[in-house]
C-alpha cells in the first residue's frame, strides 16, 4: 500500500476517532480561571468565584474576600460567556435564574469576554427569535428595576445595534441596560 493511501485511509478515519473521543468537563480549575476573565484583575483575583447551576443554586469553586462573584462561562450557550457581579446583581441573576421578581436595588455586572442570547426581549427565550442569536462583544451591565426609569438608551429590542448602550429585555421584570466597553 502506497503512503498516499495510508494517508488516505488515517483522514478517513479521524471523524470516527474524534466522535469516540469524549470531551471532559472543564476541571474546577479551569472554571476559575475562566470565571475571572469576566472582570478587570482588580475586581477578580479577590472574587469569590461559583457555579451556577440551572435551578439558580450556586456551587462554590473558591471563597473571596471580596464581595463580588465570578460565574464561569455557562456551558449550555455557543459563547464564552463567564461575568462577575456585584452582591445586588447577584440577587438579580438568582431572581432571574428561578423566574422571581427581582430585588429593588442596583447591581452592576462585568462580562468583558461578551455574551450570548437567543433574544434581546424575551429573557426566557429558546431558540434565537427572527432565526438571529444576539451576539454581545464585552461589556457591563446594569441591573434592577430603577432601569426602567433611565432615559436615553436605545429600546429598540431585537435588531438592536450592540455596539452602543441599550437597554436589553425591555418591559420585563429583569430589563437591564447593556454598556459595551470596548
Amino acid at each position: 500500500m502506497s503512503r498516499l493511501n495510508v494517508i488516505a485511509m488515517l483522514l478517513m478515519a479521524l471523524p470516527s476517532v474524534a466522535a469516540a473521543v469524549e470531551r471532559k468537563p472543564p476541571s474546577d480549575a479551569a472554571k476559575v480561571a475562566n470565571a475571572m476573565t469576566a472582570a478587570p484583575p482588580a475586581i477578580s483575583r479577590n472574587a469569590s468565584v461559583a457555579e451556577m447551576n440551572e435551578d439558580g443554586s450556586m456551587k462554590m469553586l473558591r471563597k473571596g474576600t471580596s464581595e463580588w462573584t465570578c460565574v464561569p462561562d455557562d456551558p449550555s450557550t455557543p459563547g464564552d460567556d463567564p461575568m462577575c457581579l456585584d452582591p445586588n446583581a447577584m440577587e438579580w441573576l438568582h431572581a432571574y435564574m428561578t423566574k422571581a421578581p427581582p430585588p429593588d436595588k442596583v447591581g452592576f455586572i462585568y462580562m468583558l469576554k461578551g455574551g450570548w442570547d437567543f433574544s434581546n426581549t424575551d429573557p426566557f427565550a429558546t431558540k434565537p427569535q427572527n432565526g438571529k442569536a444576539t451576539i454581545t462583544g464585552p461589556h457591563v451591565m446594569v441591573v434592577g428595576p430603577a432601569m426602567k426609569s433611565v432615559p436615553g438608551y436605545d429600546r429598540t429590542g431585537e435588531g438592536v445595534n450592540p455596539a452602543i448602550p441599550y437597554v436589553m429585555w425591555k418591559d420585563t421584570p429583569y430589563e437591564h441596560v447593556m454598556i459595551p466597553v470596548r
